[in-house]
């Protein structure tokens, strides 16, 4: 767009914010020293030098005083759910969790997927991210929308999909734990393909992709080979029909390695590719045991790819000693990065620096990646894998105005450098987070949300929290002794 296109739509603005020091992550990667942005309508009119935006009379003008500036974060795989309860809560010596989480299954109900989805949610605002992905979580969908919606954030929710189980699945809701809720509202451990695809469709057209809603509906499964070769198949070509990005989990563990030479005589990739499902609308999350066949499939098929780094770290997965994230960027390919579910906080700058510091550990070499690097990887690479590149990631005319500006009172603000790239990487991160705009409207403004009583829904958090810990035992992964434990559910 020329320059005097640019003004003429700058003049109409609703909202201009000035004199910031501004990391557009446009195709040059200028960072404005004294920038404007010029806001209307939701998405982006005029960006800048301040001397070259116009202010008109009807604008709300908002001086930023030189506080930083960039694009919101895309966190391109969070567990939004019911999940979101129990972190902090967990056993301290394994990385299995599924008693934990069995025992999550009986406290399971739509007040608790709501609750869920709403405290990650607002972590994620208050963290500088303005977009999620998710590959299926929900129990009671239009109950993660709700928190969703009433946040303000954008993000593809979806059904909890894994078929192909069903002997299994009807075994287990013979047991106790599962009797006092419905059949039809139990999808645990499986539901049939033909459901799940019905639910797919549902979701999409429910919640369009190509619309102006922030809640979306896109093809998320589960994946990591507990989905039929006859869904992923159906799923792809429903994806393709919508034009929707496909997203599901991959590679995670070597037990799924072992599964799939076991079941198909192939690797996981290797089968995918076989299905033909690998490709540019596809998007797989963890993918860390590949060999490199594996690899080069990805990087030849345009695959897009989420680095989860907390989630492997704490669980010990391997994603910094074996995964091949590195070479798949310097090939071309597109990687996001994810918080996943309660191995951590919804904190993209904390994945932004774990990946900085983490292969340079394990490698034994700098950079591997730089700071601007991995800034692109949870900007413009994240806006790819969510099939979004067109409408957020950059500051640029036309996009979205998803915009996250920092807090200058703050110790990590300072020093101040005309390059704040490594500022922000290394120092910054999520913690100077002050005001973040989704659409052009302010949903967290001066470290307050703006759309509801968080206090209120801090409360109805922790009453429902504290509920689930006193029917489990707030001692149960506990090594040193709680006194003083007492009953604070309501």
């Amino acid at each position: 767009m020329t320059a005097a296109h640019q003004d003429l739509h700058a003049a109409d603005a609703e909202i201009v914010l000035r004199h910031g020091h501004i990391i557009t992550m446009d195709p040059e990667r200028r960072i404005l020293l004294d920038g404007s942005i010029a806001i209307g309508n939701g998405r982006i009119l005029g960006i800048g030098p301040d001397d070259e935006i116009p202010v008109s009379e009807s604008s709300m003008v908002r001086d930023l005083k030189g506080a930083l500036v960039h694009p919101g974060f895309i966190d391109a795989h969070v567990h939004v759910n019911s999940q979101e309860l129990i972190r902090g809560f967990a056993p301290k010596h394994t990385a299995d969790w599924s008693d934990l989480e069995l025992a999550l299954w009986d406290a399971n109900s739509p007040e608790m997927d709501y609750l869920g989805t709403l405290i990650s949610s607002m972590e994620m605002i208050a963290n500088g991210t303005t977009m999620f992905a998710d590959t299926g979580s929900a129990f009671w969908l239009a109950d993660e929308v709700r928190a969703l919606e009433m946040v303000g954030i954008r993000g593809f929710p979806g059904n909890f999909l894994i078929d192909g189980n069903l002997e299994v699945a009807a075994e287990e809701l013979e047991d106790p734990r599962f009797g006092s809720m419905p059949q039809s509202e139990i999808d645990i451990l499986g539901v049939s393909t033909d459901v799940a695809l019905e639910r797919l469709q549902r979701q999409i057209e429910d919640y369009p992709f190509n619309s102006e809603r922030r809640v979306r509906g896109v093809v998320n499964l589960f994946g990591s080979g507990r989905n039929t070769d006859k869904l992923l198949i159906r799923a792809r070509q429903l994806a393709d029909e919508y034009r929707v990005p496909m997203i599901m989990h991959q590679s995670w563990g070597p037990e799924e390695v072992s599964a799939s030479i076991e079941e198909h005589g192939k690797r996981p990739l290797e089968h995918l590719a076989d299905l033909g499902i690998l490709g540019p609308g596809l998007t797989l999350v963890h993918m860390i045991h590949l060999d490199d066949h594996e690899l080069e499939l990805v990087i030849e098929s345009g695959t897009r790819i989420v680095h989860c780094p907390t989630a492997s770290v704490r669980r010990g997965m391997g994603a910094l000693r074996k995964g091949h994230f590195p070479e798949m960027i310097s090939s071309g390919s597109k990687v996001a990065f994810g918080s996943d579910g309660v191995s951590g906080r919804r904190d993209v700058g904390r994945q932004m620096y774990l990946a900085a510091v983490g292969f340079r550990e394990v490698r034994n070499e700098i950079p591997v990646f730089t700071g601007e690097k991995v800034l692109e990887m949870a900007t413009l690479h994240g806006a790819a894998a969510v099939g979004m590149e067109d409408e957020i990631g950059s500051l640029e005319v036309g996009k979205r105005a998803d915009i996250v500006i920092h807090a200058l009172d703050r110790p990590e603000a300072h020093p101040r450098f005309q390059d704040p790239v490594d500022s922000l990487v290394f120092y910054r991160q999520s913690r100077t987070v002050d005001t973040v705009f989704i659409g052009g409207e302010a949903v967290y403004d001066n470290g307050c949300f703006t759309r509801f009583d968080a206090d209120e829904a801090y409360r109805k958090i922790d009453d429902a929290a504290s509920r689930f810990e006193n029917t489990v035992g707030a001692s149960s992964f506990a090594t040193w002794p709680i006194v003083g434990a007492r009953s604070r559910g309501k």
